[in-house]
């Protein structure tokens, strides 16, 4: 079978029967296009003609520029390409089928204190680029959201009364994340003063810019990296610092890891134990606290 005519069925699989999102789908793409090229590069233009060590000698090559994370994700979009191809024509053997993952480190990424977050908050001023800017900053922290899910957010997905928000992540899947009253202050602040004088047309997006479009992905990134500069904080907290902000400043709030899993939207409760030191650290507190409090009772005895 021809890669290509493979590839073409894949990404339709994608789009029509599992109904991935555009943000997935793009994702799968990239990936795949760098696999196919090493391919085409090597003279193989049929399925039939890769085996294991073929995307072995791939995945070498492409973990010599890239982090483990990046390359379980490559090695991911590969799987799911060859298992879907294999289920469809089963006289084509899978080469990937029996590859392992790459060990990732368990660092916790970077996140900001509450400090940081209170200089970054105090530094929007009340324009109407001001406050959008800032709703945009309320919201991703204060309901641990992903960039993709804060710019396809629409109003009828708030809902002020229950103080929740209906966020439908990945693979489409809706979680309830509850809103805090600063936030919902700061999204009616928005939504009245600015985005009714910013609505062009009859969209349902709740952050739209100036010109009524939707706010994009790069225009976060790009705000963040700004206001991080203005306010002399860690050049290295990004968008998705924020995300790991609202679910480490949860457990230090002695949230169980459990809820933070649901409300972050993990499907597997492995991608959430990168905060279990946390958790330690709070055991190990209330170990001290106890048991040197009963030594302490008994040394006055």
């Amino acid at each position: 079978m021809n890669i290509k005519e493979a590839y073409d069925d894949y990404i339709m699989q994608l789009k029509v029967i599992e109904n991935k999102f555009l943000n997935t789908i793009e994702s799968y793409q990239r990936n795949l296009n760098v696999y196919l090229k090493y391919l085409k590069d090597h003279g193989i233009t049929d399925m039939e003609q890769i085996h294991v060590q073929i995307v072995e000698n791939f995945l070498m090559m492409y973990m010599d520029t890239h982090s483990a994370a990046s390359g379980n994700q490559m090695l991911s979009c590969i799987k799911g390409f060859h298992a879907y191809t294999v289920l469809n024509h089963p006289t084509i053997k899978d080469p990937a089928v029996s590859i392992r993952g790459f060990q990732q480190s368990k660092h916790l990424p970077v996140y900001c204190t509450k400090q940081d977050l209170e200089t970054l908050f105090a530094s929007f001023d009340q324009s109407d680029k001001g406050i959008y800017e800032k709703t945009i900053l309320e919201v991703l922290y204060g309901c641990g959201l992903r960039v993709s899910e804060l710019c396809t957010l629409t109003t009828n997905q708030i809902h002020y009364d229950q103080k929740i928000l209906r966020i439908h992540g990945k693979g489409d899947k809706e979680r309830i994340v509850p809103m805090a009253d600063v936030c919902i202050n700061q999204m009616k602040l928005y939504q009245d003063l600015v985005r009714r004088q910013w609505l062009t047309n009859r969209t349902a997006l709740f952050f739209i810019n100036a010109k009524g479009k939707a706010c994009s992905r790069q225009y976060v990134h790009t705000l963040i990296k700004r206001k991080v500069r203005e306010c002399g904080l860690d050049p290295r907290i990004s968008a998705h610092s924020l995300r790991h902000s609202f679910a480490t400043h949860l457990l230090e709030g002695e949230s169980d890891l459990r809820i933070v899993q649901e409300l972050l939207g993990h499907s597997d409760i492995q991608t959430t134990q990168i905060y279990t030191h946390i958790q330690n650290q709070r055991l190990t507190k209330a170990y001290d606290t106890y048991f040197n409090g009963v030594s302490k009772t008994k040394e006055d005895n």
